[in-house]
C-alpha cells in the first residue's frame, strides 16, 4: 500500500513544481531561457541517476531510498517557499530532479518483487495509474491554493506535507528493517549487469526505448498541431483532460490484460493502434475526431507502461530486478531527452504535422523487437 501512495506523491510533486515557476518568475524577473533550463533539469536526472539508484536500493533498501526522494521534494518545496532569488529556485529544482531520477527504477523493481507472476501486470497497471492521479490532483491543487493564498505559502505547505510523509516512511523502513542482511546477501550489495547479455532483456529494453521515443514528445507538440489546425485554444484544456483520462484507463486495463494475454502481443497491438491513431491525427481537421483520438492515444501510449514493466520483469530473475529497472530507466530517460530535440528539429524542417507521422513510424519500429522476442520464446 505504501508504494502507490509514494508514487502518487512523487508524480504529483513533479507535476506541481513547474507550475510554481510562472509566479516565481514574475517576482524575480526570471527569463524564459532560464525557465526552460529549470524544466529540463527534472527529466535529465534520470540519465545520471538511474544506475546509481538501483545499486543504492540493492544495498540500503527500497523504502529508505524512496523516503530520501520524498525528503528531497520536501526540502525543494521549502526552498521555493523561502526563496530569495534564482539560486534558491535552482537548488529546489535540482532536489526535485534528484527525487524524480531515483524514484521510478527503485519503485518498479519493488512492485515486481512484491507481486506474484499471476498479478504482476495488474499491480504494475494500478501502480502506474496512481502516478497519473497524483499529477492531476497535485497539479490542480497547487494552482488553486496559489489563487487563494500565494505561491510561497503553497510551496511551503507542500514542503511540510512531504516532510511528514518522509518521517512516516523513514519510521516504517526502520520498523521493517528495510535493507536487512537478507536483502544485502541476495544482491551482494552490487548489481549484476550480466542481464545485458540476456536476449529477452535486450529485446524488451529496445522495445521500451523505441516506445518512449515515439510517445515522449506527443504531449509537448499536440498543442502546436491544434493551433496549426486553427482549433480554439480553449480546446487544448479539453484535449488534456481527455488524454489524462485515457492514461488512467490504459494503465489499469492494460495492466489487468497483461496477466491474461501474452505481454508481447499486447505491446505489438498497442504500437499498431498508436501508429493508426497518429496518422489519423496528422490528417484530421475535426475537433470531434481529435477529441476521440486524445482518449485513444492516452489509453495506448500509457497502456504500454505496465506492459513494458512486465516484459522487463519476465526477462530476468527476481534478484536482477534492480539492475533491470535501472538500465531500463536509463534507456527511457535517454529516449525522453532525445525525442523532443529530434522531433522539434523535424518540425522546423517539414512542419508540425510531420512529427506525428514520424512518431507513428517509431511506434511501428518499437513492435519489431517485440515480434523478435515472441519468435525467440516460441523457438
Amino acid at each position: 500500500m505504501l508504494l502507490p501512495i509514494l508514487h502518487l506523491f512523487n508524480d504529483g510533486y513533479l507535476a506541481a513544481m513547474p507550475l510554481v515557476l510562472p509566479f516565481a518568475a514574475e517576482e524575480f524577473s526570471i527569463p524564459l531561457s532560464m525557465i526552460g533550463l529549470l524544466g529540463s533539469l527534472l527529466s535529465f536526472s534520470g540519465i545520471i541517476l538511474a544506475l546509481p539508484a538501483g545499486a543504492a536500493a540493492a544495498r540500503f533498501g527500497a523504502v529508505r531510498l524512496l523516503s530520501f526522494a520524498v525528503l528531497c521534494y520536501s526540502i525543494g518545496f521549502l526552498l521555493l517557499g523561502t526563496a530569495g532569488g534564482i539560486a534558491a529556485i535552482f537548488a529546489a529544482f535540482i532536489l526535485g530532479s534528484i527525487a524524480f531520477g531515483i524514484f521510478h527504477p527503485i519503485a518498479f523493481s519493488a512492485v515486481a518483487k512484491e507481486s506474484s507472476s499471476s498479478q504482476l501486470g495488474r499491480n504494475m497497471g494500478i501502480f502506474a495509474a496512481t502516478g497519473d492521479i497524483g499529477r492531476i490532483a497535485f497539479a490542480a491543487a497547487v494552482t488553486f491554493i496559489i489563487g487563494l493564498t500565494s505561491w510561497r505559502f503553497t510551496s511551503f505547505l507542500y514542503g511540510i506535507a512531504a516532510l511528514f510523509l518522509f518521517l512516516f516512511c523513514f519510521i516504517y523502513a526502520l520498523r521493517r528493517n528495510d535493507g536487512n542482511k537478507e536483502t544485502a546477501s541476495k544482491s551482494k550489495k552490487k548489481l549484476d549487469y550480466s542481464i545485458l547479455k540476456k536476449k529477452a532483456f535486450e529485446l524488451s529494453n529496445v522495445a521500451s526505448f523505441l516506445d518512449s521515443f515515439a510517445n515522449a514528445s506527443l504531449f509537448i507538440f499536440i498543442p502546436f498541431l491544434l493551433t496549426f489546425r486553427g482549433i480554439d485554444t480553449a480546446f487544448i484544456g479539453v484535449f488534456t483532460s481527455v488524454f489524462f483520462v485515457g492514461n488512467l484507463l490504459g494503465k489499469v486495463i492494460m495492466g489487468r490484460l497483461t496477466d491474461r494475454v501474452k505481454e508481447e502481443y499486447l505491446f505489438i497491438g498497442c504500437e499498431c493502434c498508436i501508429f493508426i491513431a497518429l496518422i489519423i491525427l496528422a490528417l484530421s481537421p475535426s475537433a470531434v475526431i481529435i477529441s476521440l483520438l486524445a482518449l485513444i492515444l492516452g489509453f495506448f501510449t500509457k497502456g504500454t507502461v505496465p506492459i513494458v514493466s512486465t516484459m522487463i520483469a519476465q526477462s530476468v530473475g527476481e534478484t536482477e530486478y534492480e539492475a533491470a529497472y535501472s538500465v531500463n530507466s536509463l534507456s527511457t530517460s535517454i529516449a525522453n531527452t532525445l525525442a523532443p530535440l529530434f522531433f522539434g528539429l523535424l518540425a522546423d524542417i517539414l512542419g508540425v504535422q510531420a512529427i506525428f507521422s514520424a512518431c507513428g513510424i517509431a511506434a511501428l519500429l518499437a513492435s519489431i523487437p517485440a515480434i523478435v522476442l515472441v519468435k525467440t520464446k516460441n523457438a
